[in-house]
Order: C-alpha cells, then sequence, then structure tokens
C-alpha cells in the first residue's frame, strides 16, 4: 500500500484513539498513587526542598575525573545509578530534617569555585555552588550521605556527610585539576548497596569529550571509542557499528526508549537524533542490556537527553551552544533551558520544565579530491517537555519534532539508475510520558511506567539531469510505532540482593510507497524479562532472562519475485545472560559474560520488494526466514591506578541463522540498472579484541590511545556450545571492519588542554565476493580545549583540526566508498556556554 493522503490520515486517527485511550489511564494511575502516599506520609514537600544540577552537571558525567556532573542516567524507563560507591545503603527515608552548607574550594589556590555540580547519590538530589563556591542543600533525612562533587576540569571527588537531625552540618569541599580524560565510569571498591539497580554502563561520553568529538551524526561522535566503527553512505545517513555489529543488531535508544525510526534497516536512512542535543552517551553491556531488547551482544548505546525533567531546580538554567566547520561549511546551534515552571502557579514549586532548540546546515563536503556532490545537510530538532514531582514520584510529558533534508551521491560506475544522487526529506513526531511511584519501608522500590508514539515518514527523491524537472519518488516509508513498558524494582528475591521486572509491548504500522513493493504489514512485539544481582564481598553477579513474541500481519499474500508465498509469520525466543566480576583489589577487576541472544526477522527482511534507489540495490525479501539466534561470550580486564588506567577485552559472538542481503552480483529483471540483493542466512563467528589505556608521563602531561579488532567468517551450518571451534567456510562476513586504533598525547593546565592525535586503520582484505577491498591509512589530528568562569556565566571552547595533512582515505563500511572518500581537512570549533 502506498504512503498516501488517506494512509496519514488513518494515522492521525489512531493517535488521536491512543491518546484518548491511553491518556486517561495514565492520570488515573498518577491520581491514585499520589493520593494514597499523601495519605501515609503527610503533606506534600515544601519549597526548595527539590534542588538540581545545573546544565553543566547533567551534561559531564564522568568516573576519575573530567567535567563537573551529575551521577544518575536516564536508562530503562527511570534514572539508574551508573556506578557503585559509598551509600547509605539503605531505603530512601522520606522525612526530612537535616540541612548541608558548605563550599567548594580549588585545593591548590583555595579559590571558590563557581558552578561546581554538588550531587547526592542516594536520593537523586543536587545543588550549584554560587559566586563565593558556596552551596545549601535543605530537607535532608538524618544519616550518612554521599556527595559528589564535579566541576570542568576538576577531578570528581566523593565526600561522606553526617547530617543530623533538626541541625545545620557545615562542610568544606576541596577538589583537584583534572588530567585524566577517561570515560569508564566503574569504581572498583567495596560494594556499598544502593537504592538503585546497577546498571553495567561499559562507558559514558560526556563533557570535554563529548564536546571535542561533537561530530555531524552519532555515529561520528562515537567513532573514536573503541570497538566503534560507522555504516555511512555519506555524511549524513552514517550510523554506529559496535564489534562489527549493526543495524538491526545493535540497539540505539533515546532516554531508554526506542528511536522509531528506519535507521537500521537500510545504509542510506539517518538516525532521527542530533548529537547536537545529547547531554551524554552511554555503552551498557552485560545482563542489564536485556532490559532494552533480546539481541543486544554487543551492547546497548543510549542517548540521554533528558526530554523530561526529573527534579526540581530552584531558578531556570540555560546553556547555549554554537558550532562551525570549515570541510562543509556547516554551521549549527542550540539552546536548552530547563527550571520551574512558575513560582505564581499554586504548583509551581513542584512542576519543571524543559525546552531545546537546534539546527544544523552544511553545504556539500570536500574531500582531498574535490567537492562530493549532493551530500548536504538539513536539520531541525525541538523539544519541550513538563513534569510534575512530589514525595510519592514523578508524573511528565513530552514532544519531540525533528525534519531533515540531507542527500546520498551517486556516480558513474556506482549508481547507473541514478548518478546525480538521491534526495531524502524524513520528519518524525515523538511523544513520551513517565509515571514514576516511589516507595519506602516496602519490597517494592520503585514503579515505573513509561509509553512512547512515534509518527515517521520519509521519502526518496531521483535527482533528474535538470534542476527544473520535478523530482520523482523513487520509495517512501510511513511507520507509526506505540511502545510502553511497565518496571517493578524491588529488593531481596530468592538467591539474589536486588532486581528489576518488567514487561515491554510494541504496535508498529508500516507501509511503502513510490516503486517499492513492500507490503503494508501490521507488528505486535511483547516481551517479560527480569534482571537480578547480587554481591559476594568483592564478587559482584549480574543475571538477566528476557522472553520476546513478535506477530507480523503483511496486507497482501503473495508475490511472484519472492521466493515463497507471503504468510503471517510468528517468532518467539528466550535470551539470556550471566556477568560475573571480582574485584581483586580497589582500582582492579576481572570478569566474564556468557549472553544467549534472540533476534526475529524485521518486515524488509521477510517481505521487501522492489529497488531502493538510495541503497543502490533491488531488494528482494525472504518470507521463509527462521529467527536468528547465537552464544556469546567476553573476558574483560580493568586496572585503573593513580598514573595508569587500562581495559582490555576478548570477545567470541556466534550467530546462527544470521540474515543479511547477499549481493548476487546479477542485475535485477525489473530494474537492469540495480543488481539484485537477497536477503538469506548464514551462520557467522564473529571474535576479536578491544583495549583502551592512559599513562599519566608527567602531572600536566597525559598519553592513551584504543585499538580494536574484530573478524567475521561463515562457519559450518550447525550449533554449537559457545566455546567450540568451528572450520570455517574460507568466506568473510561483509561489511567488517579493519584494524584500528587511535593514539594521543595531551596536555592540561587549570582551564586549558591541548593535544595531538593519530588515526590508524589497517587494510581490510577479508571481503566477500562483491566487495572492495580498503587502504591502510593514518589521520593526524590537533585539538584544544579551554573554559572560562565569568559571574554566572561558564564558557567552554574546543577548537579541533581534522585530518590535518588533507589525507586521501576511505572508510571501509562506506558504501559509496569507491567514489568518495572520507572528508578531507577540517577546522571545527564548538562554544558552549552555561548561564
Amino acid at each position: 500500500m502506498a504512503v498516501t493522503k488517506e494512509y496519514m490520515v488513518s494515522l492521525l486517527k489512531k493517535i488521536v484513539f491512543s491518546i484518548r485511550i491511553l491518556l486517561p489511564a495514565v492520570l488515573f494511575l498518577s491520581m491514585t498513587f499520589g493520593s494514597s502516599f499523601a495519605d501515609d506520609n503527610g503533606e506534600a514537600e515544601t519549597e526548595g526542598q527539590a534542588e538540581m544540577v545545573s546544565p553543566i552537571g547533567s551534561e559531564a558525567f564522568t568516573g576519575t575525573g573530567g567535567d563537573a556532573g551529575t551521577a544518575k542516567v536516564t536508562g530503562t524507563g527511570g534514572e539508574v545509578q551508573a556506578e557503585t560507591a559509598a551509600g547509605t545503603g539503605g531505603k530512601a527515608v522520606i522525612s526530612a530534617t537535616g540541612v548541608i552548607r558548605g563550599i567548594v574550594y580549588d585545593v591548590e589556590n583555595e579559590e571558590p569555585l563557581i558552578l561546581a555540580s554538588i550531587y547526592i547519590q542516594d536520593l537523586s538530589r543536587g545543588a550549584v555552588t554560587q559566586e563565593q563556591g558556596n552551596f545549601q542543600l535543605r530537607n535532608l533525612p538524618e544519616g550518612s550521605l554521599t556527595l559528589r562533587v564535579q566541576h570542568v576540569g576538576y577531578e570528581t571527588t566523593l565526600k561522606q556527610v553526617r547530617v543530623r537531625k533538626d541541625d545545620t552540618t557545615q562542610v568544606r569541599i576541596g577538589i583537584r585539576t583534572s588530567v585524566f580524560r577517561s570515560s569508564e565510569i566503574r569504581i572498583y571498591a567495596d560494594y556499598i548497596q544502593e537504592d538503585e539497580i546497577t546498571t553495567h554502563v561499559e562507558r559514558v561520553l560526556t563533557g570535554r569529550r563529548l564536546r571535542q568529538q561533537l561530530g555531524r551524526t552519532i555515529a561520528e561522535t562515537l567513532e573514536d571509542e573503541p570497538g566503534m566503527a560507522q555504516r555511512s553512505m555519506g555524511p549524513a545517513p552514517a550510523r554506529p557499528v559496535l564489534r562489527g555489529l549493526g543495524g538491526e543488531r545493535l540497539l540505539i535508544l533515546e532516554d531508554g526508549g526506542r528511536t522509531g525510526d528506519l535507521s537500521a534497516t537500510a545504509s542510506d536512512h539517518a538516525l532521527t537524533i542530533d548529537p547536537m542535543t545529547a547531554e551524554h552517551i552511554e555503552l551498557i553491556r552485560g545482563p542489564s542490556a536485556l532490559v532494552h531488547g533480546s539481541n543486544t551482544m554487543g551492547g546497548v548505546i543510549n542517548i540521554i537527553r533528558g526530554q523530561i525533567p526529573h527534579d526540581l531546580p530552584d531558578r531556570i538554567n540555560w546553556s547555549g551552544t554554537m558550532q562551525g566547520e570549515t570541510v562543509n561549511n556547516g554551521i549549527s546551534g542550540g539552546i536548552r533551558g530547563y527550571g520551574p515552571l512558575s513560582d505564581r502557579l499554586s504548583l509551581g514549586d513542584r512542576m519543571g520544565f524543559r525546552f531545546d532548540l537546534s539546527g544544523r546546515n552544511t553545504s556539500d563536503m570536500n574531500t582531498p579530491v574535490g567537492s562530493q556532490k549532493n551530500t548536504a545537510i538539513t536539520t531541525l530538532n525541538a523539544s519541550a517537555g513538563i513534569s510534575y514531582s512530589d514525595r510519592w514520584g514523578m508524573l511528565g510529558f513530552s514532544g519531540n519534532i525533528m525534519d531533515m533534508k540531507y542527500g546520498v551521491p551517486g556516480g558513474e560506475g556506482l549508481a547507473e539508475a541514478h548518478p546525480n544522487g538521491v534526495d531524502l526529506e524524513m520528519f518524525r513526531r515523538y511523544l513520551e510520558s513517565r509515571l514514576r511511584r516511589n516507595f519506602s519501608d516496602s519490597w517494592v522500590r520503585r514503579f515505573d511506567v513509561t509509553w512512547n508514539y512515534s509518527y515517521y515518514y520519509h521519502k526518496e527523491l531521483e535527482k533528474p539531469d535538470e534542476p527544473a524537472i520535478p523530482q520523482p519518488v523513487g520509495a517512501e516509508f510511513g511507520v507509526l510505532t506505540q511502545n510502553g513498558k511497565v518496571h517493578l524494582h524491588h529488593n531481596s528475591l530468592f538467591f539474589f540482593e536486588k532486581g528489576l521486572i518488567g514487561i515491554w509491548f510494541e504496535h508498529r504500522d508500516y507501509a511503502s510507497g513510490g516503486m517499492t513493493y513492500t507490503p503494508e504489514t501490521i507488528e505486535y512485539s511483547a516481551a517479560a524479562y527480569a534482571f537480578q544481582e547480587r554481591n559476594f564481598g568483592r564478587f559482584n553477579l549480574q543475571a538477566a532472562l528476557r522472553y520476546d513474541y513478535r506477530h507480523l500481519s503483511p496486507e497482501e499474500k503473495s508475490s511472484i519475485f519472492l521466493p515463497s508465498d507471503i504468510t503471517s509469520r510468528n517468532f518467539s525466543g528466550p535470551s539470556g545472560s550471566l556477568m560475573g566480576t571480582w574485584n581483586i583489589r580497589t582500582g582492579m577487576g576481572i570478569g566474564t559474560t556468557v549472553t544467549l541472544t534472540h533476534r526475529s526477522p524485521i518486515i524488509e527482511e521477510l517481505y521487501a520488494e522492489g529497488p531502493h534507489l538510495a541503497n543502490f540495490a533491488y531488494e528482494i525479501g525472504n518470507p521463509g526466514l527462521s529467527r536468528e539466534h547465537g552464544w556469546g561470550n567476553e573476558l574483560f580486564f580493568r586496572v585503573s591506578r593513580d598514573r595508569y588506567q587500562l581495559h582490555v577485552a576478548l570477545f567470541r559472538n556466534q550467530m546462527n541463522n544470521y540474515i543479511f542481503p547477499q549481493d548476487t552480483g546479477e542485475p535485477s529483471i525489473r530494474r537492469d540498472d540495480l543488481n539484485t540483493f537477497q536477503f538469506t542466512e548464514n551462520q557467522v563467528l564473529m571474535a576479536g579484541a578491544e583495549a583502551s589505556y592512559q599513562f599519566k608521563l608527567h602531572r600536566r602531561l597525559l598519553t592513551g590511545g584504543t585499538a580494536s579488532y574484530v573478524k567475521g567468517e561463515f562457519i559450518e551450518d550447525g550449533t554449537s556450545f559457545p566455546f567450540l571451534v568451528l572450520e570455517d567456510k574460507e568466506a568473510s562476513v561483509p561489511m567488517m571492519p579493519p584494524l584500528n586504533s587511535r593514539l594521543f598525547l595531551e596536555y592540561g593546565h587549570s582551564r586549558l588542554k591541548i593535544g595531538g592525535a593519530t588515526r590508524l586503520a589497517a587494510q581490510q582484505n577479508r571481503t566477500d565476493q562483491f566487495e572492495e577491498l580498503t587502504d591502510a591509512y593514518a589521520i593526524f589530528d590537533l585539538y584544544s580545549q579551554f573554559h572560562l568562569s565569568q559571574g554566572k556565566m561558564l564558557h567552554t571552547f574546543s577548537l579541533t583540526l581534522e585530518n590535518l595533512a588533507n589525507t586521501e582515505y576511505r572508510n571501509h563500511l562506506s558504501r559509496i566508498k569507491s567514489i568518495m572518500p572520507e572528508p578531507g581537512r577540517n577546522v571545527k570549533l564548538l562554544y558552549r556556554v552555561y548561564f
């Protein structure tokens, strides 16, 4: 069925119907929970009780040292603690009686620090220092609390404070300037229980590192991280690849929820998240990744935007960003603000808002061999959120719009069907609602309900030889997605000390038009899962189990080009993961993970039929595909000392019925200018290693680097135990990244940091039958950062010179590498101000 005006009207009616059904239920739950909690616990909290970290804090979050930041991240429908440190070890106490007043200062010169972030890990509360470095936290429970203090350019500091009933505790906290730029966020110390689920966040990109690496896409922003690569067909539709796994095998989330776009289905489809709006980006691995999806062998990438405010600051906080670059004459910028809704409203002291607006505009990309036509990008993002917070919990709503236009280049010998390239226009409308109910002195710690709605549409327009000729629509896609989840966080259950039990459901209405013949399909999905954790002294055990079900019902039931009849399909299967970590001593740990994964075929893999011009392919689905499942195991080692840090991981992932589009090398019967790509399945083994290190050469001088390698091979048919080595077929899995590394050397002093880096990649000659090999390369970059506090404002500057020698090189995962090398020399400047 084509994406027609009638179809859009149908989608709109479904939206209205869904809101009419779900909104009363959410409001009923919020009023029920809120009123029952107020009956048990008395009046609502007083003004000033809920304080919040500033924009600096919400963006900047590191482990062993880095920018100012809050210690929470948003994950599975709520907030999860990303790090284990000293805490109260008990349940949240609702009665608030004590006060903490203090000063944060620089240890070296004893000067007070403005805009430092103070965060109470155990209560999800925070504050920001004022002009004299002073801060105040009111209405605190009696007992021992842990304060996390962070500031741009300073090391993260933990401070234990004892709060006394009806008394004020005075503290002075000195912090030191930071040299380490680590993204590791796990602290290897004796475990002390916190009132949160311990999520195994492998690393977080935030603060100074996020500003330094901020690119045009999420994939470009993450490219320098170990194990990461980017699949691309030009600058706009780039998408991350992790340990050789991309597409539907790498789950990318936005504030813990599905994005609702089609970026995973084809190389020309862009991700609907602009990195300009990200507060931080986290990589989740291990059993906790199964809370988000069943096929998380490589991990989960979660982009934290914080569209629904979770805390209430005492004033409105703003931040503004501007970025420019020379390689495409690009300019981008944005503004973000959040704070109390209004002091004049009766509920103003418990209602908060968040707002952001950003845009990006670039011209065609310059490369060492000239400008590449049809690579310009234009994007517009806007979102707004509102929430009500009280003792019983929180209720919030947010809405987001994104509009994007970009091009995929063509060229002689690459895209005979469209030598001038293809223009793509896409938009997404996104709604989110969250309900949180807190409990005290109960087996249930917290109850979260989340509902998301996404309306996504894009069309692909052929570029004629004459600009005056109207552009014909080659393909168009419309997807209406609704999903929700319910999470129950609890205390001890059987063998385990704490955990989470959840359910997830999703409904998708998919349609395509233009020259494609993929049938309109309705899809229903549901899952039930549990994550559990227990500590044995220095040994931590995490386990997760999940069961998924998916039903696909296509509208049309016949096709003369697909290898079998179109039928409705049902898929179901379990997935599970077990991870053990032994903290050998403070700052040193070793662990292993074993994972069983399950993935159902998607609509395009089963039923696709027709030319996909922007993907240079005539795609043929396979309605008889089986579910994809596999075993994965990993061994990792980490050490963190005053002068050095090291992280090494070895992994082996075997996937049975691995689904991929096989280039047949034959032109299509319908379109002889496009090769036929037939979806098929095979047995695959991917094995590799990744490492990262940092070493302090001098008090102000730091060196470090990363290295990543993955080898993908087709293996003999049959399922094996995960550690059994099978004979390969001497055939390589297509689109595997080569051995690559990045080395850096940087100098940091007070407000200034300068450094240089080298990006290296080996030749990739392990290719599929119709795949091109790529040569080795070495790229040199320079970068610097500077921050300045002035009054109540904090200014940050990041200057980067990329590809200093203007070297010509090719990304092996680019579908257009034969006609387009990677970007040439680029000067990039980012300015961000907090006020």
